[in-house]
């Protein structure tokens, strides 16, 4: 090489940009880097953008996503919450009727006492104690009673033979 063209190329080399000083060969010099198209600033802005939006709206989607389950968590919970005062109601309800039911069988016992039946009928209805009672002897309702003797009745007068001259 010539000094002259070695002061150009380094000439070049200095005032390049530093991605243009990396596509040069070297010291070899001869052979020049193959060229390449550089895509242009607005499609890439492009791309990001639109990237970008779709990352924008995959992030709402999801929030929303997470927005509604959090809505029907509260609204299930609130449910719930409704159904257990409506049982608590219930229950307190339950008690008092079964509270009150006791005291009706109380009640019911009291005057099914036969000294009590016995007092109202002498007092109240004037009835009088008899004075003999005779019981019916026990009969068990598992064993027939045996078939009666039945005897034949008398003939009735009105159904006499006739009688014969």
């Amino acid at each position: 090489m010539t000094p002259s063209a070695a002061t150009a190329s380094s000439r070049r080399s200095a005032h390049a940009p530093s991605h243009a000083r990396r596509a040069t060969p070297g010291a070899a010099g001869s052979r020049r880097a193959a060229l390449r198209l550089v895509p242009s600033r607005r499609r890439g802005a492009a791309r990001s953008r639109a990237v970008a939006d779709q990352t924008r709206r995959l992030h709402v989607l999801a929030v929303v996503v997470v927005a509604l389950a959090l809505v029907a968590v509260v609204i299930g919970q609130a449910l719930l919450a409704s159904g257990q005062v409506r049982l608590a109601a219930l229950q307190h309800e339950l008690r008092l009727e079964q509270s009150a039911n006791r005291q009706n069988q109380q009640t019911v016992a009291a005057l099914e006492t036969p000294s009590r039946i016995v007092g109202a009928a002498a007092n109240q209805l004037h009835m009088v104690r008899s004075s003999g009672v005779t019981e019916l002897p026990y009969v068990p309702l598992s064993v027939p009673l045996p078939t009666p003797r039945v005897i034949g009745a008398p003939p009735s007068p009105a159904f006499h033979a006739p009688a014969t001259p």
